[in-house]
């Protein structure tokens, strides 16, 4: 028996099991106090581990090292997650528009949507967010 599906209907997409990953390499879109809030993890001691000399020098392919232990300050979703996100000017890629949720996953976007996480994404284009 199989179970069809609506293309556009948000697909529930938890976040991944088990540790944090060693290391991520930012891409375009993301900076470093994103990542600490995806992986719940202090700012501070994301910079610290990273060496970042200046936490607002950062660019997409800038590798970071991910603190295996601690938790972000406070609540990491900077906005409520809404079921669907117009994309605004400047939301060049999922990573950006995962960014400004905290703790939602570019690769859940781009699963929810049926697109990959690198897509250009273009202003007023709909997405789910899971």
């Amino acid at each position: 028996m199989s179970v069809a599906t609506t293309p556009n209907a948000p697909i529930s997409t938890p976040l991944p099991a088990g540790p944090r990953p060693a290391s991520y390499t930012l891409q375009n879109g993301e900076f470093p106090y994103c990542i600490a809030r995806r992986f719940n993890v202090d700012p501070e001691a994301l910079i610290r581990a990273s060496n970042l000399v200046d936490p607002d020098v950062y660019y997409a392919g800038l590798s970071l090292t991910i603190p295996q232990s601690g938790a972000f300050p406070g609540d990491p979703s900077l906005m409520a997650h809404p079921t669907t996100y117009t994309v605004l000017s400047g939301d060049e890629t999922v990573y950006s528009v995962a960014c400004k949720f905290g703790n939602v996953y570019p690769d859940a976007i781009a699963s929810a949507n049926g697109i990959s996480a690198s897509a250009k994404l273009t202003s007023g284009q709909k997405l789910q967010i899971p």
